[in-house]
């Protein structure tokens, strides 16, 4: 793709892209690439019109649905700064977020009106907002705005290139306070490249976006159109949903969280639905035990890419290939395409084979910009130009990384240190355990004390003490979780990480 050198250039310098080529799906109907070019170059105009220059934040809060798409490649192809937010959010939530990016303008949906004035009460840079369902009669609206510049080419952007800054995407705070990821075309472009490097797409191809768009995992859809091929759009997730459209639209691809697939395989539509027109299947965004990973690989068969990655990264650092599966289950794979992935000590030294150190991540898909506004964080985060993960992982023999714990997530307990990751492989391999997080709290005795928060199966029982006898035959009694909370559900992030800052700050009693 030598000739891509901006997002703009995907829809508007792109050999791949055949304009009467379908592009997107959406409740049953489809837009070619002519279609979506046409809207893109008219959007784009609209908001130049309406006074967004380059550099300038346009703030998006919408399900997944083609608006937002559009809005995408619009707004980073005249230079502007594209910002989603995560629709699960309160609205005092957004008003922080927006209060951050200082965004101008906000595209929205009806659902979320209510919202709109106390935004912009609370957020002095909203110029003005814009809702896509208000029909082409109602002023002002996202229609009447392509209306209003139908025809009208995409304006320029002179001296758009890789490095020019692209989106704002806050990370999801499951450790502190939401962090704005400054990334740029060439972040984009380079993940899209990395993408390529180990899916192949023919004009056939058709991926599901069943994760939120507003999530880094967006870029699954982007890298489709990005090599000429279609993305259908689920507004949000439901299991039996999913399964009926890769049925139906005979689709080839899907990125899913593990809780995703989890709840795919236990639907009861599962074993009656095809699936057979599935080439590639991307998980990752939350760990995943590998008592369900052998599961997947048996309901889906050999197709199975373990995609690890953040915000930071675009969304990707390293895969497991399905070949490799059978060599390393449970491994995050090597690093992809030009993106290298090393283990190093606390000196910044690489780690002997399965001594246990921190992952670090450089290549072209890293963000250059670091955080918005953060000048802190970022030196903290970006060291002699490596992203710092705070993820501990050991590389093995073959080059193969396996991810212990996150940093934050290590406890002591007694002087020990305790890797929560471990015992939560162990308690997922229980019959009746679905989900399990642990994680651990103050103890006057230990020092830590750790708990261990689980979901059952449906149909499936146990007690505390069950899980807690399970262990003492697994795991030295040091790493037996010295609680046990059953839950109805683990509190989570939108893509799918488990909020153990939500299970340790809980008033709920665990003992």
């Amino acid at each position: 793709m030598s000739a891509i050198q901006s997002l703009r250039d995907i829809l508007f310098n792109n050999p791949r892209m055949a304009p009467e080529r379908k592009a997107i799906l959406f409740q049953g109907r489809w837009q070619s690439f002519a279609q979506l070019q046409a809207r893109v170059s008219a959007l784009g105009a609209a908001l130049k019109r309406s006074g967004i220059e380059r550099g300038d934040r346009v703030a998006v809060l919408l399900q997944n649905r083609p608006e937002f798409i559009e809005c995408y490649f619009a707004v980073t192809g005249i230079g502007a700064i594209f910002v989603p937010l995560n629709w699960r959010l309160h609205v005092v939530e957004h008003a922080t977020l927006l209060n951050d990016a200082q965004p101008k303008l906000l595209i929205t949906e009806r659902a979320y009106e209510p919202s709109l004035e106390r935004l912009r009460q609370a957020v002095p840079s909203l110029e003005q907002s814009i809702l896509v369902d208000d029909g082409r009669d109602a002023p002002g609206s996202y229609e009447a705005w392509i209306d209003s510049a139908r025809g009208l080419p995409m304006p320029d952007a002179n001296g758009l290139n890789s490095d020019t800054d692209a989106a704002i995407l806050y990370t999801s705070g499951t450790t502190s306070r939401p962090k704005g990821v400054v990334l740029t075309h060439g972040n984009y472009l380079a993940d899209f490249a990395d993408l390529a490097s180990i899916v192949e797409l023919n004009e056939n191809s058709l991926n599901l976006q069943i994760s939120p768009l507003y999530h880094a995992a967006c870029v699954h859809s982007f890298f489709h159109l990005a090599y000429g091929a279609a993305t259908a759009l689920i507004e949000k997730f439901e299991p039996g949903v999913a399964l009926r459209r890769i049925e139906q639209e005979r689709v080839s691809y899907f990125f899913a969280a593990p809780t995703a697939l989890y709840q795919m395989m236990d639907h009861p539509d599962f074993a009656r639905r095809d699936h057979s027109s599935l080439k590639a299947i991307s998980y990752g965004a939350a760990s995943i035990f590998k008592a369900r990973l052998m599961e997947a690989g048996q309901a889906f068969g050999p197709i199975l890419i373990h995609a690890y990655g953040m915000t930071e990264t675009t969304s990707h650092a390293s895969v497991l290939l399905p070949a490799d599966h059978a060599i390393a289950l449970g491994s995050i794979g090597k690093g992809v395409g030009r993106c290298e992935v090393r283990v190093v000590d606390d000196g910044g030294r690489d780690c002997r084979t399965d001594e246990i150190g921190e992952i670090i991540v450089r290549g072209p898909n890293v963000m250059k910009k670091g955080y918005w506004k953060r000048p802190d964080a970022t030196a903290e985060a970006i060291r002699d130009g490596w992203l710092h993960t705070g993820d501990l992982a050991r590389m093995d023999a073959h080059g193969f990384i396996y991810v212990v714990d996150r940093m934050k997530d290590m406890i002591i307990s007694g002087g020990v240190n305790i890797y929560p990751r471990e015992v939560e492989e162990v308690i997922a391999t229980h019959p009746a355990v679905a989900e399990v997080a642990a994680y651990g709290v103050p103890d006057e005795h230990w020092g830590e004390a750790l708990v261990a928060a689980v979901t059952l199966r449906d149909g499936k029982s146990a007690s505390a003490q069950d899980i807690i006898d399970f262990c003492r035959t697994r795991i030295g009694g040091y790493k037996v979780p010295k609680y046990i909370r059953i839950m109805d559900a683990l509190p989570k992030t939108a893509s799918g990480k488990i909020l153990k800052t939500q299970l340790r700050t809980s008033q709920q009693s665990v003992w």
